[in-house]
């Protein structure tokens, strides 16, 4: 069994799911993303760090509804803490010994919520933490060897399935990886005649990167990114140069020219 003592004192131990249920929190984050977060785009686009937050606190507010049981007046927003050994700006306790309460407290401080307005929206909010001691051991380096086989060789009775098995190609942290190593384990170990669905063959394709572009600026062309004038004299440049090319063909396909 390993201790948790050797878990470092500053390190990414707590996230929390809150989800509104009012608008009053909208505003803070509108300014923030300039986004409307009901607007169905993307609001976010991922994690951001709140810099001078003690706790180097994050948050990543998803294309809305985030669930598909999730009401019209509901807003769904995740949070965490990359630092548990420092108390907050806020509140005056570590996050990992914070209730859910406090750690929607702590955020609605940060996005610029009055402060006589913090405890009455966070208590009307349902804010649920996460404890995860070893949730940065994905991101550690490992190479072939390192974690075993999903059916280890000659096993006829155990398998090994989650982030923590492996398997081929596929990438930790995702959904994804668990099923497809539970699928693995399933399948061979029953001698069921089914294929596990191949993982999504992106490395070293340019496509899919472009492709991304165009999703997470809500789906606008090159020409219509909020780019600097300097910027855009770049893009024209760049598009007069691959007229006619294979590049130019990939960009249309993707729908950025």
């Amino acid at each position: 069994m390993v201790s948790l003592r050797y878990i470092p004192a500053a390190n990414w131990v707590i996230s929390a799911t809150t989800t509104f249920t009012d608008d009053r929190v909208v505003p803070y984050i509108e300014r923030i993303t300039k986004k409307d977060p009901h607007s169905g785009q993307l609001v976010t686009s991922g994690p951001v760090s709140i810099r001078d937050s003690n706790w180097l606190m994050g948050l990543t507010v998803s294309r809305q509804p985030h669930f598909a049981q999730q009401k019209p007046n509901e807003l769904v927003v995740w949070t965490y803490g990359l630092f548990s050994d420092l108390p907050g700006n806020y509140v005056q306790k570590k996050i990992a010994d914070c209730s859910g309460i406090e750690i929607c407290e702590e955020f609605l401080y940060h996005v610029g919520v009055p402060e006589d307005q913090i405890e009455d929206i966070a208590r009307s909010a349902n804010t649920i933490p996460a404890h995860m001691p070893y949730i940065t051991s994905y991101f550690m380096p490992r190479q072939a060897g390192d974690r075993p086989l999903v059916v280890p060789a000659g096993s006829t009775n155990l398998a090994f399935i989650g982030n923590f098995a492996e398997t081929k190609r596929d990438t930790v942290f995702t959904t994804e990886f668990s099923v497809r190593t539970a699928m693995e384990a399933v399948y061979q170990l029953l001698d069921v005649d089914r294929g596990v669905p191949e993982v999504f063959d992106s490395s070293f394709d340019i496509r899919p990167i472009l492709s991304s572009v165009y999703y997470l600026n809500d789906e606008k062309s090159l020409l219509e990114l909020p780019l600097t004038p300097p910027e855009k004299i770049v893009v024209q440049r760049l598009l007069k140069h691959v007229k006619g090319t294979y590049l130019e063909e990939i960009l249309k396909d993707q729908k950025l020219i």
